[in-house]
């Protein structure tokens, strides 16, 4: 885990936590374990990582044209959720906001895509342009073998996904080198190895994370209340 800096927990503002980590790593399905896991509780927002369930090009391709544009795509989808944010963010306070992706993965990807340099400098000028919403990171990772045996068992190799190269182990490779290249200076990580975690230990580790970094308790939020337990003594 990165030396991070802890906001008061005393204060107001919101707290934006997004999730990193490669394809195949765990990440989505975290993200809706905890968000099943607090419900309808209006004390969390989750944003996913993108709005268009199919993307118009493929992710991952070995074509740098068609890499270039899935990354800008992606790079736009995320731009509208920022915005999203922001007017969420501007609405409410004392929340809790978790997303599936960080911004910073756009540039993890297209680096591991080999865009053209004028390509991925356009994308990177794109990306410094936006005043990005995030406060701290969850970097989830694990071996390259145990990623390309998850994404295997999540059965998700269909037509599309084998477009995006997901089992390609070298492409997997680049990605997991470029989030250590990205995230290895910054002081807002916090890092899960799932190498020997089940998805529920995950999800109970990002929960101590966010214990740890507001005034929330997942404990009092399973504590039946007072009158739910003597309901039960009295049946």
């Amino acid at each position: 885990m990165s030396k991070t800096f802890y906001r008061n927990k005393g204060s107001k503002d919101n707290i934006i936590l997004s999730f990193a980590g490669a394809h195949g790593v765990g990440k989505t399905k975290v993200f809706n374990s905890l968000k099943k896991c607090v419900k309808d509780n209006n004390k969390f927002k989750f944003f996913p990582e993108r709005y268009v369930k199919k993307p118009p090009f493929p992710f991952g391709s070995s074509d740098k044209q068609i890499g270039f544009r899935s990354e800008l795509h992606f790079l736009q989808q995320l731009i509208r959720r920022n915005q999203n944010i922001l007017n969420f963010d501007n609405k409410y306070n004392g929340r809790i906001i978790i997303l599936d992706r960080t911004p910073l993965c756009v540039l993890v990807y297209s680096k591991s895509l080999n865009l053209q340099e004028k390509d991925y400098n356009l994308i990177l000028d794109t990306y410094k342009s936006i005043k990005w919403k995030e406060d701290y990171i969850i970097y989830l990772t694990a071996k390259p073998e145990t990623i390309l045996k998850r994404i295997i068992r999540r059965g998700s190799l269909d037509l599309i996904r084998i477009e995006w190269n997901e089992n390609d182990r070298n492409y997997l490779l680049k990605i997991l080198a470029f989030y250590k290249k990205f995230l290895t200076d910054r002081t807002n990580v916090f890092t899960i190895d799932t190498e020997k975690l089940t998805p529920d230990e995950v999800v109970n580790k990002i929960k101590n994370i966010i214990s740890d970094l507001s005034d929330y308790s997942f404990e009092k939020m399973q504590q039946p209340s007072t009158t739910q337990m003597n309901l039960s003594e009295f049946l």
